[in-house]
């Protein structure tokens, strides 16, 4: 991945703050710019995946994240293996499998694991694994079947 210095400098800014209710009001700061950002719209893929990123670092420190799990399912269907990487790993963390978005991405999901690409293939295979509701085992569970056997 190429070094995306804004989620670079976010995170020493964390490591670096004395007091815990300075990383709150950073991560807050954060969190705000990247709400802002994403209601703006127009963002590219680069853009996206560095903010999915900056929100995945967020949540792995222990925060709520209640946004952004729209534009990870968008990163899932990426062209880039690196968005769609970005994706699926926000996706295995925010979504559990009860989740209201998870029936957009297994169009997804189907598309990697029919796609001649193994890299594309892993990252749908893990996304199965990880999340797996049962719409969703029903939904690709000849396509993993097939992908296996193959």
């Amino acid at each position: 991945m190429s070094s995306m210095r804004g989620l670079v400098q976010f995170i020493a800014d964390l490591r670096n703050a004395r007091a815990r209710e300075l990383e709150e009001k950073r991560v807050n700061k954060e969190l705000a710019n990247i709400r802002q950002k994403f209601k703006g719209g127009s963002l590219n893929g680069y853009q996206k995946k560095k903010y999915v990123c900056k929100l995945l670092y967020v949540y792995i420190q222990g925060y709520d994240v209640d946004f952004g799990h729209l534009e990870a399912v968008n990163l899932v269907s990426s062209n880039k293996y690196s968005e769609k990487q970005i994706g699926y790993l926000a996706v295995t963390l925010f979504l559990h499998e009860e989740h209201e978005l998870l029936h957009l991405v297994v169009n997804s999901i189907r598309k990697d694991l029919l796609d001649s690409n193994e890299l594309n293939n892993c990252l749908a295979l893990h996304a199965v694994a990880n999340v797996g509701s049962r719409e969703m085992g029903e939904a690709l569970s000849m396509d993993v079947h097939r992908l296996l056997i193959s």
